[in-house]
């Protein structure tokens, strides 16, 4: 039952964020765009009904966080389309668990589809049915489809959202009710992994244009090998890298450590950042001020002062990247 149950719960809760025309005022430019839902969970067998509660973080479109069960006793579920998928049963440790990544994958990108209507990228495999006030009545990607019911103002600019969820799966039915939902949250990367995963993330990845950065706030760790713009000569004659600007000075940042001898090189070792990725038209000082509260928050104390990369006005990805040293308080 345990099983049957598991993978059901893996494609349930995909509390939806459904809005009426309009309801929205603008985009917010903040990296707490992730989603907190709680409520009852009921699982559907042939000869009874089985109700505990759940919690469900979603960090994106390929990051999730599920607990269910009750007080005391939960199961959790994490998944994180980069780095795999784990299991957690009461008094055990976190397990690997491969067989559910293409389940969660499904689940989380419905979740994070419905969440984000009318505004989610269009997906060809995703079909929606409205219903009369325009409001999702039944969004599905192949087998796995759920009905949405009882619309309430939600949220911290009361947009309307389904409370009652109904999934039909090939693990059976799951009837979802979500008593609370939060649409400002904001979990690091660290809250989607087990506490002794130790990510393959790293500052190079900041000088990417990777989509899968976007809204992103994680902790990394990696040395840091730049050289001040006054003394910096020719590009062609550097390994790859990109400027960067700390405290109103700009710097040629390695993407990688050179492998040969540099003139008037600096480095930052040893240190753990915090790192904030964004699509959003972010000036500098906003950026860094909302990293360095994001950090507060999160525990964290800065030990410097924020880098932030630059982007070419003529960038097709406009990637804004924030970084931050830290250490915990």
């Amino acid at each position: 039952m345990l099983a049957r149950a598991l993978l059901c719960f893996l494609l349930a809760a995909a509390c939806a964020k459904q809005e009426a025309p309009n309801i929205r005022s603008g985009k917010e430019v903040s990296p707490s765009k992730h989603f907190r839902m709680t409520g009852e969970i009921v699982f559907r067998f042939d000869d009874r009904d089985v109700s505990q509660q759940g919690e469900l973080w979603l960090g994106g479109d390929d990051r999730m966080r599920f607990s269910v069960g009750v007080v005391d006793r939960k199961n959790i579920f994490l998944f994180d389309a980069k780095n795999g998928c784990w299991a957690k049963r009461p008094g055990a440790a976190f397990k690997e668990d491969p067989e559910s990544a293409n389940v969660f994958g499904v689940e989380t990108k419905l979740r994070w589809h419905i969440l984000n209507m009318p505004s989610s990228k269009y997906r060809s495999d995703v079909k929606t049915s409205l219903n009369d006030n325009n409001l999702a009545d039944e969004v599905s990607i192949g087998e796995y489809a759920v009905q949405l019911s009882n619309y309430k103002a939600l949220g911290k600019k009361g947009v309307l959202y389904p409370t009652v969820w109904y999934w039909t799966t090939p693990g059976g039915i799951r009837i979802e009710t979500f008593s609370d939902l939060q649409d400002g949250a904001l979990f690091l990367d660290s809250a989607f992994v087990p506490p002794d995963f130790n990510p393959l993330d790293s500052i190079r990845l900041a000088h990417a244009d990777s989509e899968s950065l976007a809204d992103r706030v994680g902790i990394v760790n990696e040395d840091f090998f730049y050289i001040a713009e006054d003394e910096f000569t020719s590009k062609d004659e550097l390994p790859k890298g990109w400027w960067w600007v700390n405290r109103s000075e700009r710097y040629f940042v390695f993407e990688q450590q050179p492998k040969f001898q540099i003139e008037n090189i600096k480095s930052i070792t040893g240190k753990t950042w915090l790192r904030w990725a964004t699509y959003d038209s972010v000036e500098d000082e906003f950026g860094s001020e909302m990293l360095l509260k994001i950090a507060k928050q999160s525990g964290y104390s800065n030990t410097d002062e924020v880098w932030v990369k630059e982007v070419e006005d003529n960038s097709r990805r406009y990637l804004k990247v924030f970084i931050v040293p830290v250490v915990n308080h």
